[in-house]
């Protein structure tokens, strides 16, 4: 079954915007890593290397759908932050985004009875439901721990000990 035009037209703009999710969590981390937060830089970091997995993983289904895969610039991402809680919010919405996007995608696959397509998009919106969580959660205890430099430096250390998700094989976040 070849890929439909449309549905292969946004998975294409999903390989982009999984590796612009991958390009913004590598700047978070690397925001991080000029304050003593080694820990959520390292979040951020498997964060970053999980999104660029998701990026493969759409990468490598249009090719497998003997479609044409177009890549496209990723835009420069947000560099400076205020806060740990600052660049977290900032997950949350980028971690929205990406569902609203998957969203769109499987609607489509849907309208054009792709069922293939769906199979895999249920995969990504389940993964979603958990990053979304995952972050809410960290902002939270975040919040809970305010400017208190001890509570902020235990949220640290367990984000630096956190388990990947989403294909990834080192600690940090998935999505």
């Amino acid at each position: 079954m070849t890929l439909n035009p449309k549905l292969s037209k946004l998975l294409n703009e999903q390989i982009n915007n999984e590796l612009s999710s991958s390009y913004i969590y590598l700047a978070m981390a690397a925001w991080f890593e000029q304050t003593p937060y080694s820990g959520f830089a390292q979040w951020m970091f498997t964060q970053s290397r999980e999104e660029n997995m998701h990026a493969l993983k759409f990468y490598q289904y249009v090719v497998d759908r003997d479609a044409k895969v177009e890549l496209q610039p990723v835009a420069k991402p947000k560099a400076s932050f205020k806060s740990p809680l600052d660049v977290f919010e900032h997950s949350l919405r980028q971690e929205q985004e990406v569902t609203r996007q998957i969203n769109v995608l499987f609607e489509v696959a849907e309208q054009v009875k792709d069922h293939a397509a769906k199979n895999l998009l249920l995969w990504f919106l389940n993964e979603q439901m958990e990053e979304e969580k995952t972050v809410r959660e960290m902002l939270e205890r975040l919040k809970l721990a305010g400017n208190d430099p001890a509570s902020l430096l235990v949220l640290d250390r367990e984000a630096g000990s956190r388990k990947g998700s989403g294909g990834s094989t080192t600690g940090g976040a998935g999505a």
